[in-house]
């Protein structure tokens, strides 16, 4: 009887961490682990499947003639649609241990000039929700390690979008930590 019970709850704990591992954010780690994740409205929000329209999870970071740029995406590749959490910051140079408001994207004529985070749903027949940070619907973005030598880039966010119908989604606990591209 007690090599039955020893038993059950081996399985059932091997059980739990392969459920565990899989539907739980990843460490807000700084080692250029490549990972990210964050809280959809409460659910947990990973870079899953194999997306048609890219990687599921990408990080760029790089400076050309109108200063710096990061674009960090998490695609979360369903059946019928692919979610994608985006954080873009346009143009400036990045600080280790510095946090960034993230608010309404901007264009000043050629160039996008703000730093903005967004949430959109793409359905497969085409169509797509996209909610948008705006300077009601606010975030941030810290950056927790800013590494140009070894190119990893680390950090937490979290922000408010809304959709033109006056939707909100709300993405919280966010956090990656990448090897970038520039």
């Amino acid at each position: 009887m007690i090599l039955y019970i020893t038993l059950v709850l081996l399985f059932s704990s091997c059980d739990k961490d392969d459920n565990k591992s899989s539907n739980e954010l990843p460490a807000a780690t700084t080692t250029g682990a490549n990972t990210a994740g964050c809280l959809v409205n409460g659910q947990v929000f990973l870079p899953r499947g194999n997306s048609q329209f890219g990687p599921t999870l990408s990080c760029f970071y790089q400076q050309d003639q109108d200063g710096y740029h990061l674009g960090l995406s998490i695609v979360e590749k369903g059946s019928n649609e692919n979610k994608s959490v985006t954080i873009s910051t346009n143009p400036l140079q990045l600080i280790q241990n510095t946090t960034y408001n993230l608010a309404e994207q901007t264009n000043n004529g050629s160039n996008y000039n703000s730093n903005f985070g967004q949430f959109i749903i793409n359905s497969n027949i085409y169509s797509s929700n996209q909610f948008y940070t705006t300077n009601t619907n606010i975030g941030e973005l810290k950056i927790t390690r800013l590494d140009t030598q070894q190119k990893i880039i680390s950090g937490t966010f979290w922000y408010d979008a809304i959709n033109p119908q006056g939707e909100i989604v709300k993405i919280r606990d966010g956090r990656f930590d990448m090897h970038y591209v520039n």
